[in-house]
């Protein structure tokens, strides 16, 4: 369970640190009206689209023999893995080689700015769509491959999710810790993330798709 534990947190922690984008909608979400709720709606549409597929895995799947490595169910988590890890080392690759040097001062998303006129709840809708699909689903499968009981896998998951928004509230208590500096610090980390981060989310991408495709193969032919 340790080693579970240890593995779903540094994937939560791979889709905290591969979401500047997210981060920058929070920091641009608490300048809005109804900032803070705004904010704190896109963390909560985040952590709902964990829970689903952590009720899915959990209820639904739950059970299934996926920590034998030689049944049909292993097998597919494994694979899935493998299909995984490759269309983010692939989609990682040619981004990296395709990045192009940042000129001039970086700008903010527009459609970022659409959002202002908006019910505070669309917060809700955009960070459920905005979590890494890839990286949740890849720590699904190590949870289901470890078989453990139910109440483990919940633990796992809510691990999972904790560390998973360790990037996107840090803006959230940033503003509740100290609201009169806050401001300042926000554009500071915005400006940053908007210019500087691509590369490092890329990198550490290739990191993660490469551990998914070699521990997915290892455990294909084990």
């Amino acid at each position: 369970m340790k080693t579970l534990v240890a593995e779903v947190a540094a994937l939560g922690l791979a889709v905290a640190f591969t979401s500047p984008i997210s981060v920058v909608t929070v920091i641009v979400l608490l300048g809005m009206p109804s900032g803070r709720r705004r904010a704190l709606a896109f963390v909560c549409g985040w952590l709902i689209a964990l829970a689903v597929i952590g009720v899915l895995m959990v209820f639904v799947l739950h059970g299934q023999d996926f920590g034998s490595r030689s049944s049909s169910p292993s097998r597919a988590a494994s694979a899935l893995e493998v299909l995984l890890g490759s269309l983010l080392l692939t989609w990682g690759v040619v981004a990296y080689r395709r990045r192009e040097p940042s000129t001039g001062s970086p700008s903010t998303p527009k459609w970022l700015g659409r959002i202002e006129g908006t019910h505070w709840l669309l917060a809700v809708l955009v960070g459920a769509l905005m979590l890494s699909y890839g990286l949740s689903l890849a720590a699904a499968s190590e949870i289901l491959k470890a078989n453990v009981s139910r109440l483990d896998a919940g633990v796992a998951v809510a691990v999972f999710a904790a560390s998973s928004i360790v990037t996107i509230a840090a803006p959230i208590v940033a503003v509740l810790a100290a609201p009169d500096r806050s401001a300042e610090r926000l554009a500071m980390w915005k400006s940053w993330l908007l210019g500087n981060s691509r590369a490092v989310v890329l990198v550490v991408l290739m990191i993660v798709a490469l551990f998914l495709i070699v521990r997915g193969i290892h455990d294909l032919v084990a």
